[in-house]
């Protein structure tokens, strides 16, 4: 499935040369209800989750990406206001989970997981990683769910490399991008075969981004 990834022009600049992305770890994401999708009005249960929560967040971490670039509250949010990047990966069935979004936190889960089977507790683990606010729902988010191994000793955060479960596909330019094209296209040369490289500008007829014709290169 072709999922999208949006970020600032130097960060994916730097990851088409080193062919990464980074994880994203569950406490640096901006929504303060990560992991928190539970009611949790027991102060012992509230106490229990909190280390389970901790731990959880200390060994895993995230890709997050979009179901589509069109979007302009992405841009928005996520790309530097339109000033930045989407890069678009196919990424195999299986590898990923979509996000269900829900008005009402989620009662009666956390003895789940504290306490039931383990089978019990994988799959409610998974539905407090996918359960957001429902006024996220514009970001139509799907995540690939990672351990976090290998730090990297300069900057000491955890990346997840390009291959055959994140194969890049499409680069799209902010209508706002006031950088160079062809150094994306130089970047993607030569190791991303078939990638298509084109510039993003506001629709004409509705709210959507779309794609300026004649802006495509195809490396």
């Amino acid at each position: 499935m072709r999922l999208y990834h949006f970020l600032g022009a130097d960060h994916a600049l730097g990851d088409l040369k080193q062919g990464r992305l980074k994880i994203a770890r569950l406490d640096d994401l901006n929504d303060p209800f990560e992991l928190l999708a539970a009611e949790l009005r027991d102060k012992a249960m509230r106490r229990l989750f909190t280390e389970t929560r901790a731990e959880i967040a200390r060994t895993r971490g995230v890709l997050c990406f979009s179901r589509g670039w069109r979007n302009p509250l992405m841009w928005s949010h996520y790309a530097d206001r339109h000033r930045g990047v989407c890069l678009g990966f196919d990424v195999p069935s299986g590898k990923f989970a979509r996000i269900a979004y829900d008005a009402k936190r989620l009662p009666d889960i956390l003895p789940k997981l504290l306490a039931g089977p383990i089978a019990s507790q994988e799959q409610t683990m998974l539905k407090l990683l996918t359960t957001k606010f429902r006024d996220w729902k514009y970001e139509d988010e799907v995540r690939v769910f990672t351990t976090l191994d290998t730090v990297d000793p300069v900057n000491g955060l955890y990346f997840a490399d390009f291959g055959d479960e994140l194969v890049l596909k499409t680069v799209v330019l902010g209508s706002r991008f006031a950088g160079q094209a062809a150094e994306f296209v130089n970047a993607c040369r030569g190791k991303y075969n078939g990638a298509k490289v084109f510039t993003a500008r506001l629709a004409f007829r509705t709210f959507n981004i779309v794609e300026r014709k004649g802006s495509a290169i195809v490396v």
